[in-house]
């Protein structure tokens, strides 16, 4: 009975201490998947995430990318998040128009299929954290490291021919970089900033459901506590008639 209470007591102070959860974070990943029927016939969607909830969306046939949040601008002004559309309109040329160009010079045989997964977040003290993964045929060969592109252990031998070329981009490299690492957590900061509401109900409802288990801990608790109290009270009984 004494080794039930202990464990008990110990998994109320575990519950106590999950429900003291430190801030959050929320990353923000962007998905693009661009598909390759043929040398003519391309198509490239996008989604994005701020956490568990979904914030933009981009379409194929759409040169804007789709706000699904109020608040999914951030705090860029009108005239920032038009440059930034412009440029990502400019990336998916870009973007197309390479993987056509290597899909030529490596010989690869259609249909094919491109992920993109990229994004950052900024923890309490500002300090950001990125992330930039390329996949062929759903299988990882690159990520953008540093400064520079990165082969992925599982590469095919093919992608060594893909990142000497990238690598020689210097202005392409650059430009991730800056995106990466200045504009994505200025980005991000501006979202936790506009969305803190909407933010604080997602993280809301778990902390409600720890307090929950820590409520119910501690009613087993005191039930245990009751009986053990009153079973020692019983075996002392015997003796306390002696007395009287």
């Amino acid at each position: 009975m004494g080794c039930l209470l202990f464990l008990l007591l110990w998994a109320l102070l575990q519950a106590w201490g999950s429900a003291e959860v430190p801030q959050r974070l929320f990353p923000l990943r962007c998905l693009q998947i661009s598909s390759f029927a043929n040398s003519s016939w391309t198509r490239t969607d996008g989604l994005a995430w701020l956490g568990e909830l979904q914030t933009h969306s981009w379409r194929n046939g759409s040169d804007t990318i789709r706000s699904l949040k109020p608040w999914s601008q951030g705090t860029f002004s009108d005239r920032e998040w038009k440059t930034l559309q412009q440029l990502f309109r400019v990336y998916r040329d870009s973007f197309t128009r390479d993987v056509k160009e290597f899909a030529k010079m490596l010989r690869l045989a259609y249909p094919m299929e491109v992920q993109v997964s990229a994004g950052c977040e900024v923890d309490p003290g500002n300090a950001s954290n990125n992330f930039f993964h390329i996949a062929f045929q759903g299988r990882h060969i690159l990520s953008f490291q540093g400064s520079s592109w990165e082969l992925a252990q599982e590469a095919p031998d093919v992608a060594n021919s893909v990142i000497r070329v990238l690598n020689q981009h210097q202005g392409t490299k650059e430009t991730v970089h800056w995106l990466l690492n200045d504009i994505c957590p200025q980005y991000v900061s501006g979202l936790l900033e506009s969305g803190k509401a909407e933010l604080e109900k997602q993280g809301g409802s778990r902390a409600s459901v720890g307090l929950i288990v820590l409520a119910i801990l501690a009613c087993l608790l005191f039930l245990l506590a009751l009986v053990i109290g009153v079973t020692f009270w019983f075996k002392r009984l015997p003796s306390y008639q002696g007395i009287l």
